[in-house]
């Protein structure tokens, strides 16, 4: 009888043991590991799981190590997380190989809580990132160091100022591949800078995204802006995507940028094919589309233009750089209102005298800006 009650008595602690899940661990070889907000579920501890991404990030540089031969994923539950750095170390054989995977884009949260972006990366390569968002409250939303490599599939970044920013550049041009995205910067109160992606040191490519700049009335008077920018050795590729310049409040906020981006830059690239470009002020402010100066380019064929506001709408700004953006506007009465450089648009217009189309071509020597290719003529 005794035997018995001992038997019964072990079998029920060990049914309490394996009930609160007493027994879990975590692998430091473990090929994927988890992040939730508790580690229990009904009632059984998770294995291999963390409750910050910053625990799960300062294992991965003390212990795991994640590399080309030993891969990592890491499965991130819903919920909001705390701002996250991840510091590779490549001579210490830690170099980034590592998958961040979310619940769903405005299901798991990456949530700044300062003036430090809420992702901050440096010197990683082959980094992935997929269906989550990231949103920085006061500043930023990533900051990316260092070179090395990354791709974003179903992400949204949402950031005060600026939505991704580079600094520190690699001796090699590091790479950045962007799928099914949404980025968007709003222009805060209280300093100038209203610039969504900022490439001055590494390559990036866009397929179907979104990338947004947003100046609210009550925005700082912004003088660095533009939905995608490139200087120095950034180069922005945008393809089959939206940019969209929402400017409601003070100053300049291009939809494509490249040269001097307020930091002494030069140079930098941007390519936009199959791309729509939305320039819209519900406030009449003055919109611009493409801005090039000190030797930096833009090259932007099969794009689309809409236009909506009761100020100036210009096109193309060209003080030293490059811009190969011709465009046909579509038939009308008149020709556009637009302000653009010599020789970038046609369009044609049917209020003509006698009575046919016109092909017109923007002329800076014209009164109208606008050349009759029919008359030989400024209209």
């Amino acid at each position: 009888m005794k035997l018995s009650r001992i038997v019964s008595c072990c079998v029920l602690l060990a049914s309490l043991v394996c009930g609160t899940g007493a027994s879990a661990a975590i692998d430091p070889a473990a090929a994927v590991v988890k992040v939730r907000k508790s580690c229990t579920e009904n009632g059984v501890a998770l294995d291999n799981c963390f409750t910050s991404l910053t625990a799960v990030t300062d294992w991965m540089a003390t212990t795991r190590k994640p590399n080309a031969s030993a891969p990592l994923e890491v499965e991130i539950g819903p919920g909001t997380f705390g701002q996250t750095l991840i510091e590779c170390s490549p001579g210490d054989n830690y170099t980034g190989h590592t998958s961040f995977e979310g619940a769903g884009n405005g299901q798991t949260i990456i949530k700044g809580i300062s003036y430090n972006s809420p992702l901050t990366v440096y010197s990683c390569t082959n980094l992935s990132f997929s269906h989550l968002t990231i949103n920085g409250t006061l500043y930023g939303g990533v900051l990316w160091n260092g070179g090395g490599t990354s791709k974003w599939s179903d992400v949204e970044v949402i950031g005060a100022a600026r939505a991704w920013y580079e600094e520190g550049c690699d001796s090699s041009r590091g790479s950045h591949y962007w799928f099914g995205s949404k980025l968007t910067a709003i222009a805060p109160p209280m300093f100038g800078i209203g610039s969504t992606y900022q490439a001055t040191c590494d390559e990036s490519w866009f397929f179907g995204s979104e990338i947004t700049i947003s100046v609210p009335t009550n925005a700082y008077q912004v003088g660095i802006g533009g939905a995608v920018s490139a200087g120095g050795n950034g180069i922005i590729h945008v393809y089959g995507s939206v940019l969209r310049a929402l400017v409601d409040g003070p100053g300049s906020a291009p939809a494509a940028r490249v040269g001097n981006l307020g930091n002494g830059t030069t140079g930098g690239e941007i390519h936009i094919h199959g791309t729509g470009i939305d320039l819209i002020s519900q406030t009449g402010r003055n919109v611009v589309a493409l801005k090039a100066s000190d030797n930096g380019m833009i090259h932007a064929n099969g794009a689309t233009y809409n236009m909506s506001t009761t100020g100036t709408k210009t096109r193309i700004v060209n003080t030293g750089g490059h811009v190969h953006a011709s465009y046909l506007w579509e038939e009308h009465a008149e020709a556009p209102a637009i302000t653009s450089v010599n020789g970038a648009d046609m369009a044609v217009v049917t209020n003509t005298a006698d009575g046919q189309p016109h092909l017109v071509i923007y002329s800076s020597s014209c009164a109208s800006k606008w050349f009759d290719t029919v008359t030989g003529a400024c209209r």
